[in-house]
């Protein structure tokens, strides 16, 4: 029995060291994660530890990840690589495991800057912030499945002063919908107004404010909001590559 016992934990040590000395190259490419928009200039090393330098995202540059394989970690019952991201937009960590077409982050933390005009050419040139924390995701070639984690974000409480107003940091939550990544976050002002908004990695995006003082009004309409009943909603499609009302 401990013989048996032995002979399964050294095939099964061996069959976790194969795959953590594969290409990194090689693993990328069998991810899915091509087909969700990702893109890089070089893979170098091994599943076991590896660099991938020139990463993008949809054609936007994100820096570069450093991955470290622990066997420690999945004895723990934990993703086996410890991977660390930096950029010029911002840095993070988590942890995960590669398996087929499938992908496994847990612990996942980061801070992106982005420019606030790229959300909307519309909206002042600032620079601002989103932060996420506790995140856990899983996702295939056919996109996300599962998702959680907190969000914190800045962007609108540092661009409203523009619409003569002062809107606060939202908060909200990860999920998968239709098999995208999506944000949600929400806010109340010290004013009443109430705030919603929803944007997924492929770039669409719906923004709601509701019991807005009327001084703020006209400000929205001419940024490009619509008033659906009392509620001044912004919506941006990728599919036209402009923002645009509904």
């Amino acid at each position: 029995m401990r013989k048996s016992l032995l002979l399964i934990v050294f095939a099964g040590v061996f069959v976790v060291t194969l795959i953590a000395s594969a290409p990194l190259s090689f693993v990328l490419k069998r991810t899915g994660i091509v087909e969700q928009g990702v893109s890089w200039q070089q893979a170098r090393g091994t599943v076991w530890h590896g660099q991938v330098t020139g990463l993008a995202v949809h054609g936007d540059a994100v820096g570069a990840v450093q991955g470290d394989f622990s066997l420690m970690r999945m004895i723990r019952g934990q993703p086996g690589h410890l991977l660390r991201w930096s950029g010029p937009s911002g840095q993070g960590s988590a942890l995960a495991a590669l398996s087929g077409d499938q992908i496994l982050i847990r612990q996942g933390r980061a801070m992106v800057m982005f420019d606030a005009a790229r959300i909307s050419s519309l909206f002042p040139a600032q620079e601002v912030s989103l932060r996420l924390s506790n995140m856990s995701i899983e996702a295939t070639a056919d996109g996300c499945r599962t998702a959680s984690g907190k969000v914190n974000t800045d962007a609108l409480s540092r661009i409203s002063a523009v619409y003569g107003a002062n809107w606060p940091d939202l908060d909200g939550v990860l999920s998968c919908a239709d098999g995208d990544l999506v944000v949600s976050v929400e806010g109340r002002a010290a004013d009443g107004t109430r705030i919603s908004a929803r944007s997924s990695l492929q770039g669409n995006g719906r923004l709601e404010l509701w019991d807005v003082p009327e001084n703020q009004t006209n400000a929205l309409l001419l940024a490009g909001f619509t008033n659906e009943a009392g509620r001044f909603v912004y919506m941006q499609q990728l599919s036209s590559g402009e923002t645009s009302s509904e």
